[in-house]
């Protein structure tokens, strides 16, 4: 018991070193104006909240969902058992993606719309404010990562999983921070940016139904859910375009009456 509080205290303030790392070269290098009131105390509470629930959904559901699976994948695996270790991985993350942008656009559905209502809620979006998750938002997007790796186990051995892992943090922090990057226009014909992102959190609904991607902007271009950037507002708001109490939005649901 005490490892595993070591590990998970380990992941933290990993997690976290990186979130911070982002924000503070955001704060010298910021892409537009934040106007939007930030809530510290409810972004912690949303950070500590996702880490548990996705903790408990993952114990709970995807590694038993996994151990049953896998072993009776083995005639799938062997149908790419020459390909090299990297490029097990790209197809990994590719799928991984792809699959997200998906779940994602379910989540902006009527029926799923309540439990994504808490990421959107920041009017001031940074590192921590993006790790806003309510538990039925956790499960939907753990779904498309859980089935590539079904389909594409990639290497685990330390430091592939360490660089992964880096990479998986280090993105979900990037684009939810006000960082400017150089050449974004030319970034966003294969990437997502930190604007490209900060579109999707627009209080408009015209313009946060769209660039759902997570890493790569080629499916909303290739899907129709591609918004220009530079054609909504610079200083457009973020957040909802009602009002909702925050726990209800915590555990995912919706507006009281």
């Amino acid at each position: 018991m005490l490892e595993f509080i070591y590990s998970q205290f380990e992941e933290t303030v990993f997690d976290v070193g990186i979130g911070v790392a982002v924000w503070l070269v955001a704060l010298a290098l910021p892409f537009r104006g934040l106007r939007g009131k930030k809530e510290i105390g409810w972004d912690v509470v949303g950070y500590f909240g996702s880490a548990v629930f996705g903790l408990m959904i993952v114990i709970g559901l995807e590694e038993p969902i996994l151990d049953w699976a896998i072993p009776r994948m083995d005639v799938w695996r062997a149908s790419y058992a020459q390909l090299p270790s990297w490029a097990v991985l790209l197809l990994y993350v590719v799928a991984a993606d792809l699959g997200s942008y998906w779940a994602h656009r379910l989540l902006h559905t009527r029926f799923l719309w309540d439990a994504h209502a808490w990421h959107h809620s920041p009017r001031y979006l940074y590192f921590l404010s993006g790790t806003r998750a309510a538990p039925i938002h956790i499960v939907v997007l753990i779904a498309p990562t859980s089935l590539a790796y079904l389909f594409f186990p990639y290497e685990t051995a330390f430091l592939v999983a360490f660089a992964h892992a880096a990479f998986q943090v280090a993105n979900q922090h990037y684009i939810h921070s006000n960082l400017w990057v150089p050449f974004p226009k030319h970034l966003e014909y294969v990437f997502v940016t930190p604007r490209f992102h900060f579109v999707h959190h627009a209080r408009d609904r015209k313009y946060s139904d769209s660039n759902y991607g997570f890493i790569f902007s080629i499916w909303d271009r290739l899907f129709g859910t591609y918004t220009e950037p530079d054609s909504v507002p610079a200083d457009a708001p973020l957040g909802l375009g009602y009002e909702i109490g925050n726990w209800r939005a915590f555990f995912g649901l919706p507006p009281a009456r």
